[in-house]
């Protein structure tokens, strides 16, 4: 079982991972991410929630998503029952800057 007291470790390659989730699928939740990244949901909770603080993400309006917005969703629509996030220009550029630096 995990220490609900340790801290996860925000690296940049963890940042950029949890970036390029929301690139490819736009808005999503973090029990989503957690499957697509093979990741425990508690720990994808407390990334998202400090890429959140960190101004990487942004939180999604309440109200109806449809399956264009949150591409891995099973439902054409669906009342959100989860707090989802999306990309926020700040982590748009923070994909830019890396993808540049790889580039070279």
């Amino acid at each position: 079982m995990r220490d609900l007291t340790k801290k996860i470790e925000l690296d940049e390659e963890l940042i950029y991972k949890v970036l390029m989730h929301f690139k490819r699928f736009g808005v999503d939740y973090a029990k989503s991410v957690g499957r697509d990244l093979e990741m425990n949901k508690r720990d994808v909770c407390e990334i998202l929630k400090r890429l959140f603080e960190m101004g990487y993400l942004e939180k999604r309006r309440s109200g109806m998503l449809k399956r264009k917005e949150a591409r891995l969703k099973k439902r054409v629509t669906t009342h959100p029952h989860h707090t989802y996030y999306q990309l926020s220009q700040k982590g748009e550029n923070f994909i830019k800057e890396r993808l540049a630096t790889s580039n070279k």
